[in-house]
């Protein structure tokens, strides 16, 4: 059962691209798994424009997603083990087919989505092969730069 220890996994800046679904982070769980504690995602648009959506999923059919092996970091214990969950950053190849859990429309002019999980209801991937994602969703001619995090504990 994961609660043991707090890891994030954070993107570099990011320039989204105009009229694409794109994943910004995909955690594969390891052994105990893992439950999302927050998540983040930040936009330096510098004029007013559509929203971006903004989709937590988990991946319902793999295909081969690939992007930046990122390390997730310790957030609260330097002691602690390495995380046993592994992460993909900036994907270039996204999985075949995923079911979305929550969305959300934010501003790309300075805009800020910023969540920590109710306790007991957060969304977890228990096994392998259950994976968790974010993704965006942009308009044409919407391009900001973006950053991401999601934090969990396994």
């Amino acid at each position: 059962m994961p609660g043991n220890y707090d890891y994030t996994v954070t993107t570099a800046k990011i320039t989204l691209t105009a009229s694409a679904t794109k994943s910004l982070i995909l955690l594969a769980p390891g052994t105990p798994g893992l439950r999302l504690t927050e998540l983040g995602v930040s936009f330096d648009g510098s004029t007013a424009q559509q929203g971006v959506q903004i989709d937590l999923y988990r991946v319902a059919t793999m295909g081969s997603p690939t992007g930046s092996s990122t390390t997730p970091a310790k957030m609260t214990d330097d002691n602690a083990p390495a995380a046993t969950a592994t992460a993909l950053t900036a994907l270039t190849a996204e999985p075949t087919a995923v079911t979305i859990l929550r969305s959300w429309m934010v501003s790309p002019f300075g805009g800020l989505l910023a969540m920590q999980e109710v306790l007991d209801r957060e969304v977890g991937a228990i096994t392998s092969g259950a994976r968790i994602g974010l993704r965006y969703t942009t308009a044409a001619s919407v391009t900001p730069g973006c950053v991401a995090y999601l934090g969990f504990t396994e």
